[in-house]
């Protein structure tokens, strides 16, 4: 067989997870995971998407209300938990085997307000399970990258939560598209390639 791009992606994807969470011990790292640790774990816990779910809803009805700021700041945590909690949380979980030292690794990992912070492993992760580029994933009618939209509407959150500044509508009307984009591009293919899908408010079973 030969070393192609899939390959190449899997070593840097094991690489990437070593560093950070296992850096002496690589191969420990290499041989506990697997895709069907990572799925266990949503089985384990199906409502690991609840609160990113919540978080959108109190945002719609926040806009609903003429309430731009607050909403945007629910819908730019929607996103982090979507990225965090439902996608890089559950792969600690699978190479860390104590519960509580896996939540210390998530919170000192992830706990981070930048997206920058995880932007590769989530990257190497979406590669390597669903096969798509997510350096590349654009919304519909949109030409800057779903990711950066989230990094730009990351920094407006930020202003309102330490600055007082306001908002626009349309800035929080982009802010529940990117929301929903987030979860539709990359949150539901990559579960969709383990073999799982989302029904009522967030809760993830086995298809």
């Amino acid at each position: 067989m030969s070393y192609d791009e899939h390959d190449a992606a899997l070593d840097e994807f094991y690489s990437r997870i070593s560093e950070e969470l296992y850096p002496e011990h690589k191969e420990q790292a290499i041989s506990e995971f697997t895709e069907d640790r990572l799925c266990s774990f949503y089985v384990k816990s199906p409502l690991v998407m609840r609160p990113a779910v919540d978080s959108l809803q109190q945002g719609k009805q926040l806009l609903s209300l003429g309430q731009e700021a607050p909403a945007l700041v629910f819908f730019v945590s929607a996103i982090e938990l979507l990225l965090k909690a439902t996608l890089l949380k559950p792969v600690v979980y699978g190479l860390v085997h104590h519960e509580a030292l896996a939540e210390i690794i998530v919170s000192h990992t992830f706990g981070q307000a930048g997206f920058e912070r995880y932007e590769g492993l989530l990257s190497e992760l979406f590669l390597t399970l669903a096969k798509i580029s997510i350096k590349d994933i654009k919304r519909e009618g949109s030409e800057e990258r779903l990711l950066g939209e989230c990094k730009k509407l990351q920094k407006i959150r930020n202003s309102i939560i330490h600055k007082g500044e306001k908002c626009t509508k349309e800035d929080a009307q982009l802010a529940m598209d990117v929301t929903v984009a987030t979860y539709e591009l990359i949150v539901r293919p990559m579960l969709n390639s383990l073999g799982l899908t989302v029904i009522e408010r967030g809760e993830i079973k086995l298809l």
